[in-house]
């Protein structure tokens, strides 16, 4: 009996770690193709760049109301998503951001912040894809990527 309190309070953190969504900052990668920067200090340290966390990175369609909201088309910040969309840029979905940031998702490239997510999903990215584009936001799926928040505006 003792066994299996003690194995329920060793698993129970780990569970609940596993689910909560807690951000984990992934180390640099080196050796051969490596492209880290390093700036040397007189003091002897050296610095490294941040590559940013790693976070749950789904994808949407606009323009379909059942994973949207009534005004499909229309996201958080008012802009019309399918237009800008089918003129080629790159929008997503985050709360974990303010409105307009920029994003880089590893494997994507930049995106532009447009829209909001259930409070539910604090720390996802939602890539936005073209209401055409159903079985290829499916087959995304749920990734976990590298997503790093580029300072300035677009």
């Amino acid at each position: 009996m003792k066994k299996t309190i003690l194995r329920a309070f060793v698993i129970a953190p780990v569970l609940l770690w596993m689910g909560s969504g807690i951000d984990v900052t992934v180390p640099p990668t080196t050796g051969v193709g490596s492209e880290i920067t390093t700036v040397d200090d007189p003091a002897g340290f050296v610095e490294k760049p941040n590559p940013g966390l790693v976070r749950e990175v789904t994808a949407y369609n606009v323009g379909v109301r059942g994973q949207t909201s009534d005004d499909p088309c229309i996201g958080a910040t008012g802009e019309n998503l399918c237009s800008l969309i089918a003129r080629g840029l790159k929008v997503c979905a985050a709360n974990f951001v303010d409105p307009e940031t920029i994003l880089h998702i590893e494997g994507y490239g930049e995106c532009v912040v447009l829209d909001r997510m259930h409070r539910r999903f604090a720390h996802r990215v939602d890539i936005a894809m073209r209401e055409d584009e159903v079985d290829k936001a499916i087959e995304f799926g749920i990734q976990r990527r590298q997503v790093e928040v580029i300072t300035g505006r677009p």
